[in-house]
C-alpha cells in the first residue's frame, strides 16, 4: 500500500480515448487525480462513473486532470465511455498491472462489504446505486476501488483505499487536495 508523501508509481496512463498522461507528471503539468473503480458492469462503479461525471467540469476548471481506471474489458469500455457521455478520460487495466503497481486489492470474499451490509449508509449507497442499472454479474465483483492525487513533484498528496464494494470516491476531499497544490 502507498502512503502520503510516497513517490508515486511511475507508469503512463494510456486512456481509451484521449491523450497519455505520464505520472509523476512531466515539468509543468498540474496534479492528477486517479480514480481506481470497479469494473463497469457493476452497478456501484456506474454510481460512481455518474458522480464522476456530474464533477468532472469541476476538476478540468482549476486544471486538475482527473482519469478513473477500471478493469473492465477493453471493448465493454469503448461502448460504456460514449453511450454514457463520459468525460473524464478512462484507463482500462484487465490485467491489473496499474492496480498492482498502486496496491489496490480485493475484498476477499466480501467479508468487509457483507459486514458493513446492513448499516443504513451502506443500503441507502446500495439503493443508490441501482437506479444506475442493476449490472450484471461480473468475475472481478470483489475488486475494490482507491484514490490518490498525484503532485506536480510526483510524490503522493492524497490516497485512500476503498475498505467495502460499497464505498464511493469523495470528490471534494480529491478536489480540494489537488486544487491546494
Amino acid at each position: 500500500m502507498l502512503h502520503v508523501g510516497d513517490a508515486a508509481p511511475t507508469v503512463t496512463l494510456r486512456p481509451i480515448f484521449g491523450l497519455a498522461r505520464s505520472v509523476p507528471p512531466a515539468a509543468g503539468e498540474g496534479p492528477l487525480v486517479l480514480c481506481f473503480v470497479r469494473p463497469f458492469a457493476s452497478p456501484f462503479s456506474r454510481a460512481v462513473m455518474a458522480a464522476i461525471q456530474a464533477r468532472y467540469a469541476d476538476f478540468d476548471r482549476v486544471g486538475v486532470q482527473l482519469m478513473v481506471v477500471t478493469r473492465t474489458d477493453l471493448a465493454e469500455a469503448r461502448d460504456f465511455v460514449p453511450r454514457y457521455h463520459v468525460l473524464a478520460p478512462v484507463v482500462v487495466d484487465v490485467d491489473g498491472a496499474l492496480h498492482d503497481r498502486f496496491g489496490v486489492g480485493v475484498d476477499k470474499g466480501l467479508v468487509r462489504s457483507l459486514a458493513g451490509l446492513a448499516s443504513p449508509a451502506t443500503v441507502r449507497t446500495a439503493v443508490d446505486a441501482l437506479r444506475h442499472g442493476h449490472g450484471r454479474p461480473h468475475p472481478r465483483i470483489t475488486q475494490l476501488g482507491a484514490q490518490f492525487v498525484v503532485g506536480p513533484d510526483g510524490r503522493l498528496a492524497m490516497v485512500h483505499y476503498d475498505r467495502t464494494i460499497f464505498e464511493r470516491p469523495d470528490l471534494d476531499a480529491l478536489l480540494a487536495c489537488a486544487s491546494a497544490l
